[in-house]
């Protein structure tokens, strides 16, 4: 078995008026992890999904995301073993493969802060690495036209996720634990009861659950914004990734080129070849102008042009000019820590949001702590994926 997709059918077990354990709204990544663990957990799920599971208008699809070890924080580097785990288990139990390990390179100018406190936390957790400057980084690297002054750090844990296959391989594995699956199913409203949660789909249809998650990606405002009292910040920003063509494949595959990131300005990273023959990916992201998640994906040519400029100056053995452009979308916080907690009054209702940019490869582990926090009593926190840095009420206006 190389890949898994739900029945075709928009309805998959659903029954009309009955009450769930969990409803999950959204089948992204977060979604569809956190239906898959209550699922696996024996409880009874309902996963909804407004369009249809695998589709392209919010930030799960695509053949790769990246999934690294190195991170400036510990706290998220030090879940990245256990999160590796998660994944080489649904591998296991599924027959999928959704992972490819590449191996990673992360360069910078010396003393770039981020680069240099990724630094102190893979020696603080005794992760392998090796860094390389000058001469030494571009005979081991030389597809890249780094600046002198610039150092590299290769650190073996890292690779490439199967986006959408993942996706479609958790809500299936969801199913085959018991859960229902609802598509075309948009959420027009949530009304917390004294015991549970009544979920109202815009077709006028009711479904009530003991516990209410949701994953609604880059539409998560408009659940937040009419359910908690204080603002909770969620910025949705346009992206886009591009494939570039490569004079020499062999110099370009897995095995030989690694993924990358430049964690210096300009932010830019990219694969090996993988989703496309004889092409690698690579994007820029935009910190610029917002976006509404219903408007149609297009093209951003200036932010484009940048990333054409930048592969010129950085890369070799590289065209100049892609040939597919992919826009997409980021969710984020202000600091990018992302929101996975219980309503602060109706704990029956859980959110998970902001995960766009950097959240893919946590998808099934913040499934877990979701799950985790949907099973236990309201002010338990004894997952080992919970991190303090989630908390909603850090959006809490201070009164003065």
């Amino acid at each position: 078995m190389t890949d898994s997709t739900i029945p075709s059918s928009s309805v998959v077990n659903v029954r009309g008026g009955a009450r769930y354990d969990v409803i999950v709204i959204g089948a992204g990544g977060v979604g569809s992890a956190a239906a898959y663990h209550c699922a696996r957990d024996g409880k009874d799920v309902l996963l909804l999904e407004q369009f249809t599971v695998g589709h392209t208008r919010g930030s799960s699809h695509g053949g790769s995301r990246i999934i690294r070890y190195t991170h400036d924080k510990l706290d998220h580097a030090s879940q990245m073993p256990a999160t590796f785990d998660l994944w080489f288990e649904l591998e296991r139990e599924s027959g999928a493969s959704l992972l490819t390990m590449t191996g990673g390179l992360y360069f910078a100018p010396e003393n770039e802060p981020w680069l240099t406190k990724a630094l102190q936390v893979l020696q603080t957790l005794d992760f392998p690495h090796r860094i390389l400057v000058g001469e030494e980084l571009q005979r081991a690297h030389p597809q890249f036209n780094l600046p002198a002054g610039w150092i590299g750090v290769e650190q073996e844990h890292s690779g490439i996720l199967a986006a959408s296959r993942a996706v479609a391989v958790m809500v299936s594995q969801a199913v085959r634990h018991g859960a229902s699956v609802r598509e075309l199913a948009a959420v027009a409203g949530i009304a917390p009861e004294w015991e549970g949660a009544v979920v109202r789909l815009e077709t006028g249809e009711t479904f009530s659950a003991d516990r209410v998650i949701v994953c609604a990606g880059p539409w998560a405002s408009r659940f937040l914004d009419k359910l908690v009292e204080f603002p909770v910040p969620l910025r949705v920003t346009p992206q886009q990734v591009a494939y570039f063509p490569v004079q020499d494949a062999a110099a370009f595959a897995v095995g030989r080129f690694p993924l990358f990131i430049s964690t210096h300005e300009p932010h830019f990273y990219g694969f090996p070849i993988h989703e496309r023959p004889g092409t690698i990916k690579i994007a820029l992201e935009n910190e610029g102008h917002s976006a509404n998640p219903d408007d149609p994906r297009q093209v951003d040519q200036a932010l484009l042009n940048q990333l054409t400029t930048i592969v010129g100056e950085f890369m070799r053995g590289v065209g100049p000019t892609p040939v597919h452009v992919e826009p997409c979308l980021y969710t984020e916080t202000p600091t990018r820590d992302f929101i996975i907690d219980r309503h602060p009054d109706y704990p029956q209702i859980l959110f998970g949001a902001g995960f766009s940019g950097r959240g893919f490869k946590h998808t099934i582990a913040v499934g877990r702590l979701l799950a985790d926090l949907a099973q236990s009593d309201a002010g338990v926190y004894a997952s080992p994926f919970w991190r303090e840095s989630y908390r909603i009420n850090r959006f809490v206006p201070v009164s003065t």
